[in-house]
C-alpha cells in the first residue's frame, strides 16, 4: 500500500494459570491502500516490456487521443485506461492501469488509484474491463492520464467505508490481525470462528489468511511487487524454498529431537517433536517401530516409521511456506516454542487488567474480561491470522436483540465466552493470585 502503520495491539491472555504470561495479541493495521502517481508510472514504464506483445485473441481497445477514438488493437496493451462513463462517474473519470505481463503469463495486474495494485486473469479483463459494461479506453497522453489519476488518488483520500463517487470507494482501511500465543489456542480460535454454530472444523467453514504486514518505511519496490503477483500462475513458490531448506533431518531417519507437524481435524497444523522411540523388539522390523511425538496443543500421538516420516515432511513444507512467503528466518520459522510460533510477546512484570474490579459481572464484551494493557514491542514485521472483513450477528442481551460486529470480534467474544464457560480465570482473578502468592512467599 501507499502507507502501513502497525498500532499498539491488545493483549488478552486467554490460557489462565496453565500459561499466565503467554497472550494473544490483536493488532491494528491501518493502512493507504492506494497508489499515487508516481509509483503507478514507474510500474507503467517497466510494464512495458513484458507484453511480449500481444496475445492472440480479438481484444480491442480504443486509442487516438486522450481518451479514445477509433482504432483496434489485438491482444491487452499495457497502459493507463479510463472509464469514460460520465452519467456514473461524475466527480472524475475511473483509471485504470494495466499492465499484460507477457505471453508465458496468463495473468495481469490491475492498478487503481484507490484499490492500488490486483490481479486478475486475462479473460477477466478482456470480459469485464476491455469488453462488458466498462469499455475502458486506452490512454495515449500519459501525462494527461497522470493528472486525472492524481485528481482521483486525491478523492480517496477519505476511509475505506466511505464513497467519493458511485462505486468508488477511499483507500484508507483498517484491517486486525491475530498475533502473539494463537499456536495453543488455535484450535479453539477455529471453533470460535464457526459461525454456524457447531463446535466441529469442517471443511467448508471460513478460514483465516495469514498474512505478512511490513510497516511503511521498509524497501517496496513495484518491480518486485510485480514478480510476486505475476508468480501466482499456477506455480508453487514455496517448492524452491521449502527444497533449500530440508536439512540433514529430513533426509535422516527418525529420530527423538527430530521436528514434526500434524494435521488436525483436517484443517489446523500443529508441531511437535519426536520423544520416544519405541522399537518392535525384533530384527529388521524397523517398518513396524513406534515413535511418540508430543505437540503444541499439549497432546501426545504413537506414529509408525511412515507416519513419521509424513509429519517430518510436512513440518518441512510448513516451515518453507513461512521462509518463502512470509521471508521469515529460518530460526523463527522452524521454531516450536510457543511463544514465538507466529510472533514474540513481552508483558511487564506486573499485570494490569483492562477492566478495573466489579465492572467484569457488568460486560458483555466477554473478550474484555482477559484483556490487559500491552507494554512490549510493536513487531517490524508481523506475521498472523486475519479473518474476512464482514460482519456477522451476534446477540446483545442489553440491546436484547442481534447486532452486528466485525468477524474479528465475533471471534474474540465466542473464544471468551467459551472459556468463561469452562472456568478459566480472568486477568483480574489471576492478578489476585500473583499479589496473593508474593504476599505468601514474604
Amino acid at each position: 500500500g501507499h502507507s502501513v502503520v502497525i498500532d499498539k495491539p491488545r493483549s488478552f491472555c486467554f490460557r489462565g494459570l496453565e500459561a499466565k504470561d503467554e497472550c494473544v495479541l490483536l493488532y491494528k493495521v491501518k493502512a493507504d491502500r492506494g497508489m499515487n502517481s508516481e509509483t503507478a508510472l514507474q510500474i507503467y514504464n517497466e510494464g512495458k516490456g513484458l507484453e511480449g506483445e500481444t496475445d492472440n485473441g480479438p481484444t480491442t481497445a480504443s486509442t487516438g487521443g486522450l481518451f479514445g477514438g477509433g482504432g483496434q488493437r489485438r491482444g491487452i496493451v499495457s497502459g493507463f485506461y479510463i472509464d469514460r462513463r460520465q452519467d456514473i462517474f461524475k466527480e472524475v473519470p475511473r483509471m485504470f492501469l494495466i499492465i499484460n505481463q507477457g505471453r508465458t503469463s496468463g495473468k495481469c495486474v490491475v492498478i487503481r488509484p484507490n484499490e492500488g495494485k490486483k490481479t486478475y486473469s486475462k479473460e477477466w479483463v478482456k470480459d469485464k474491463l476491455l469488453h462488458g459494461a466498462a469499455m475502458l479506453s486506452l490512454c495515449t497522453d500519459v501525462p494527461q492520464a497522470v493528472e486525472t489519476w492524481n485528481r482521483e488518488f486525491n478523492l480517496a483520500d477519505r476511509p475505506s467505508s466511505e464513497r467519493y463517487q458511485r462505486y468508488c470507494y477511499g483507500r484508507h482501511e483498517e484491517r486486525f490481525v491475530f498475533g502473539g500465543s494463537i499456536v495453543p489456542v488455535l484450535n479453539k480460535i477455529m471453533v470460535s470462528a464457526n459461525h454456524s454454530g457447531t463446535t466441529l472444523l469442517t471443511e467448508d467453514m471460513t478460514m483465516p489468511s495469514i498474512v505478512r504486514v511490513e510497516p511503511s518505511g521498509k524497501s517496496q519496490q513495484p518491480q518486485a511487487e510485480m514478480a510476486n503477483e505475476s508468480s501466482e500462475d499456477g506455480e508453487d513458490t514455496t517448492k524452491s524454498s521449502t527444497t533449500a531448506i530440508n536439512g540433514s533431518d529430513s533426509a535422516a531417519a527418525p529420530a527423538v529431537g527430530q521436528k514434526v507437524a500434524h494435521e488436525m481435524l483436517g484443517s489446523s497444523i500443529f508441531r511437535g517433536v519426536i520423544t520416544e522411540y519405541k522399537g518392535d523388539g525384533t530384527n529388521g522390523g524397523n517398518h513396524r517401530a513406534t515413535y511418540v511425538t508430543r505437540f503444541t496443543d499439549g497432546c501426545n500421538i504413537e506414529m509408525n516409521t511412515a507416519e513419521v516420516e509424513n509429519a517430518k515432511q510436512l513440518f518441512e513444507a510448513e516451515v518453507g511456506k513461512l521462509v518463502g512467503k512470509a521471508k521469515m528466518p529460518r530460526a523463527d520459522a522452524s521454531s516450536i516454542d510457543r511463544r514465538t510460533a507466529v510472533d514474540s510477546t513481552t508483558q511487564s512484570a506486573t499485570r494490569r487488567p483492562i477492566l478495573a474490579e466489579g465492572e467484569e459481572k457488568d460486560t458483555e464484551e466477554y473478550e474484555r474480561i482477559f484483556e490487559e494493557e500491552y507494554d512490549g514491542e510493536v513487531p517490524n514485521i508481523l506475521v498472523g491470522l486475519e479473518f474476512p472483513k464482514r460482519l456477522l450477528h451476534w446477540f446483545s442481551q442489553s440491546a436484547n436483540n442481534h447486532i452486528q460486529i466485525p468477524y474479528w470480534e465475533f471471534v474474540l467474544r465466542k473464544l471468551a465466552e467459551k472459556l468463561l464457560e469452562e472456568g478459566e480465570k480472568s486477568s483480574r482473578e489471576l492478578l489476585n493470585l500473583e499479589k496473593a502468592e508474593q504476599y505468601m512467599s514474604k
